[in-house]
């Protein structure tokens, strides 16, 4: 049975007005916002009540700083998403600039039963304050705060299988192109890949492309960027006598081309890309091999942890809801 704002006051020890304020996205002292916000968690929020008369219910989308910058992998997702979603479930489409109080008023009104977030960082501590209050799922990995990293499983393991690929085919020398990245399973592609060469003490050479200081990730670099440091890269030694390459991006892997193309030479070794995103490979040869993440799987994983959760299910210790399912498919 839902509590009056008096009841609820009075629980919490502060003012109805005050109650009021908290509901409606207000200034509020963190005090007593935590004592108001036990108190309505003690009693069921609103969404959550809404929920579990499985009546009419939003989910808010919410792109975060470090938004995945790949259009085709964010649509799929999303359609994704829209396709599993349950009758008189709706998903709406949140500012990037909204305030979080105002998404916490909206989920303890009832507006909003939980959030998908998408993007790969947030060191917004209001935000951070807020998502421990409101039911939600992130579509990838991502970077809380100062530096806790919740990276999705797969992503080793597509470093993996990239590597056993490679040995597959007499590849014994082999490189890892290695940048900075907003996404913090990046990193990840590269060790796992590095791992299956340790594992079989083989060496393997990662080569590390530099990008200018000021930039936060290749991901907001230009082409131009990217590809002055590719031009770096390749002079390497190692690059210029690998008989294999993993590439952990798709987009890295189209500008590693079009640099090679430039120069009048193919590539010196079998190549193994990352995220299969056939409009980055279109036209590329010898088409590479690519580790396909499964973006619409992830989507609807996610889609279903977060249901879980509105119901009142607890989150998994380990704070990941969604492992990815990497496959390889062949290339030329």
């Amino acid at each position: 049975m839902a509590l009056t704002v008096r009841e609820i006051a009075d629980r919490a020890g502060v003012s109805p007005a005050t109650v009021s304020r908290v509901i409606n996205g207000g200034t509020v002292g963190a005090e007593k916002r935590r004592a108001v916000l036990k108190v309505l968690e003690e009693s069921g929020s609103p969404a959550r009540h809404r929920a579990r008369r499985q009546g009419p219910a939003n989910l808010g989308i919410l792109l975060v700083t470090g938004a995945e910058n790949d259009p085709r992998g964010v649509l799929t997702k999303f359609s994704a998403i829209v396709s599993r979603l349950p009758k008189k479930w709706n998903l709406l489409l949140l500012p990037p600039d909204i305030l979080p109080q105002e998404l916490e008023a909206r989920h303890l009104r009832g507006e909003l039963a939980g959030l998908i977030l998408a993007g790969h960082k947030t060191s917004d501590s209001a935000l951070i304050e807020a998502l421990r209050n409101i039911p939600h799922i992130w579509l990838n990995s991502y970077l809380i705060g100062g530096g806790s990293e919740t990276i999705l499983m797969g992503n080793e393991f597509a470093g993996r299988i990239a590597a056993r690929y490679l040995f597959e085919h007499d590849c014994r020398r082999s490189v890892v192109l290695s940048i900075s990245s907003r996404n913090p399973g990046f990193a990840s592609r590269v060790e796992g890949f590095r791992f299956e060469f340790f594992a079989r003490r083989l060496e393997c050479h990662c080569l590390e492309l530099n990008i200018p200081a000021s930039r936060n990730g290749f991901e907001a670099c230009d082409d131009r960027e990217v590809e002055e440091a590719l031009e770096h890269g390749i002079a390497d030694e190692n690059f210029l006598h690998a008989d294999g390459i993993f590439s952990p991006e798709e987009r890295l892997t189209a500008l590693l081309y079009r640099v090679l193309a430039r120069r009048g030479s193919p590539p010196p070794g079998r190549i193994v890309s990352c995220n299969y995103t056939p409009e980055y490979l279109t036209g590329l040869w010898p088409r590479p091999a690519s580790i396909d993440l499964s973006p619409r799987m992830l989507a609807e994983l996610a889609l279903d942890e977060l249901l879980r959760r509105i119901s009142g299910v607890p989150g998994r210790a380990d704070n990941v809801a969604v492992i990815v399912s990497p496959a390889l498919v062949e290339g030329d």
